[in-house]
């Protein structure tokens, strides 16, 4: 009789619930443990088609998101097509199964569609809210990793500067930039008037929350970045001959990316929420651009009449699903990123 073979193929390494491969890598074994939160991978794919439809919004839409038709006040959500409908009012005649003349969410008190200012708002909110994210969580990694790795004077300088932001209420603070930056009264107001036009007012909110977010993000990648900075692959970095800000930018923040990650996606559902938030009391996007919250501000007035609620619920709707996926997706990444951790997977 033949003897069977042993077998000698490497076996996978366990670590908790989900099992290390010999030969994987990081980023694939965090990718594994991601597919495992069904919740986070929902949530990712509600926002990838969140993000798809602001993306495509002038194209997925037969209507002109400001072209007013007061024939069609107030009407419900419905697949039929109105008869007294005039034909110039739409871009084209059909995009897809969408026809001129059908309004799935309604019209709002001008007879404009309200899908189709859902599809542009949303490409106003998430552009606030991806831009703020990223460039706040950029400032605040720069700003955390040199504070942590330089220490001293420039650390103990960095860490009075953090504690004194976060001490100060937010809103009020919010409201106050805001204010002085829109006010047409105010020189720095006239000059990015004239600077941006149109555009001043999403540039304006891009920077108040940029201003007033880095710290979080600041103050995790210090703590990190000082928890690093002893160990033996840095010591080893300094024996060479590498530079701080080799060491600091080349050695540490790659070890840091997962927190930063994390940090950014979660921070994209905040900024988003202060838009709405600055939007809602008139003091975020203005007219005639169109934002979820500048949308909700707007459909105040009108709760009460005939089918005036759609013109609130739908943006409403839009800004609890996006801040809802961007925080589980970002509970999501912290479980799979983090192979010490065993909540979810």
């Amino acid at each position: 009789m033949k003897k069977k073979r042993k077998d000698t193929s490497p076996k996978p390494i366990e670590t908790g619930e989900v099992s290390v491969r010999h030969g994987e890598s990081y980023w694939r074994y965090a990718w594994r443990r991601f597919r495992r939160h069904r919740l986070a991978m929902v949530a990712g794919v509600v926002l990838v088609i969140l993000i798809l439809g602001a993306i495509f919004a002038p194209w997925l839409s037969p209507y002109n998101y400001s072209r007013q038709n007061r024939s069609n006040m107030f009407d419900a959500p419905s697949f039929r097509v109105e008869e007294d409908q005039v034909e110039d009012k739409c871009v084209r005649p059909r995009v897809l199964w969408w026809r001129c003349g059908v309004h799935p969410f309604g019209t709002d008190d001008l007879g404009r569609d309200i899908l189709t200012r859902v599809l542009q708002g949303g490409r106003v909110s998430l552009i606030v809210g991806f831009s703020a994210a990223f460039i706040s969580t950029l400032l605040g990694t720069m700003i955390g990793a040199i504070a942590g790795y330089w220490g001293g004077i420039i650390d103990s300088l960095t860490s009075r500067l953090i504690e004194i932001m976060l001490s100060i209420p937010q809103l009020p603070l919010l409201l106050i930039l805001v204010g002085l930056l829109a006010n047409p009264e105010v020189q720095f107001g006239v000059f990015l008037t004239g600077l941006l036009g149109d555009s001043k007012s999403i540039v304006m909110i891009i920077g108040v929350i940029i201003l007033l977010s880095w710290m979080g993000t600041a103050r995790l990648v210090r703590g990190q970045v000082i928890a690093l900075k002893q160990r033996d692959f840095v010591e080893a970095a300094r024996a060479v001959g590498a530079s701080r800000i080799r060491i600091a930018f080349r050695h540490l923040l790659p070890n840091v990316t997962s927190v930063i990650i994390v940090q950014g996606t979660l921070m994209t559902g905040e900024a988003i929420l202060i838009e709405s938030g600055l939007s809602f009391l008139g003091l975020g996007i203005q007219p005639p651009a169109v934002s979820w919250g500048n949308m909700l501000s707007r459909a105040q007035g009108f709760l009460y009449y005939p089918n005036g609620i759609y013109i609130a619920f739908f943006p409403g709707l839009c800004i609890l699903l996006t801040v809802l996926c961007a925080n589980f997706v970002g509970d999501g990444l912290r479980d799979a990123l983090d192979p010490r951790y065993h909540g979810r997977v």
